[in-house]
């Protein structure tokens, strides 16, 4: 008895399983990047309260309920610093949320392309009026919905606003402040912030793609 079909199912589960986790962790990931970003924006732009919220998170954190050294504390804090290390922060989650879309596109891909070898060995024939094993493929091509791409572009766009409020008051305010060292500094990390935006953004786009054949 032929045990191909069988393997190429249960490896097909077992890519459809992966790929799940790499979605979940995607998602996980998207949602820490937007916190970040949304609390380095309020630090940057010193929006009312954003500096007291923040230092009674980490006295929370600290387990400190002192009241003298809590302030203290809101007079010594390195907000500053604290901003630099929010920027490295965006800097690793924007490098994850590319890795993990790249591997969930790939491993899509790779799934659909199974799913035609799959049929082959089931039925002998490579086009078949059946449904079974189409979901990744001709499946899902038929029943995409037109507001799929709209909800892809809102997330996108979201994230790309947010970036730009951060990343571009960033570097306003060093430069207002004269620290031409940390803008610098602010300009070499958001030029690959942006790299990798564009490579999760616009997965199709050409500078991606020539970005992607240097790194492979």
């Amino acid at each position: 008895m032929d045990k191909r079909p069988d393997i190429l199912a249960e490896h097909y589960q077992k890519t459809f399983e992966l790929t799940l986790k790499f979605w979940e962790s995607r998602n996980r990931t998207f949602l820490l990047l937007l916190f970040v970003i949304g609390l380095g924006t309020l630090l940057t732009f010193k929006a009312n309260q954003a500096d007291s919220l923040l230092i009674d998170f980490i006295a929370g954190f600290l387990k400190i309920e002192d009241s003298n050294r809590i302030n203290e504390l809101r007079l010594t804090f390195p907000y500053s610093l604290m901003q630099s290390i929010l920027l490295v922060v965006i800097f690793y989650l924007m490098v994850q949320l590319f890795h993990r879309t790249n591997s969930i596109n790939r491993n899509y891909d790779y799934l659909g392309k199974m799913e035609k070898e799959i049929r082959l060995e089931l039925w002998g024939k490579p086009c078949l009026d059946t449904i079974s094993f189409t979901r990744e493929s001709e499946h899902y091509i038929k029943s995409q919905q037109p507001l799929k791409k709209f909800i892809k572009y809102s997330y996108t766009g979201i994230l790309g606003l947010l970036l730009v409020a951060f990343l571009g008051m960033r570097i306003i305010s060093d430069f207002k402040a004269q620290n031409y060292i940390t803008v610098i500094a602010d300009v070499l990390i958001s030029i690959p912030i942006f790299i990798f935006y564009l490579g999760y953004a616009f997965p199709d786009a050409w500078l991606v793609k020539l970005l992607s054949k240097k790194s492979a």
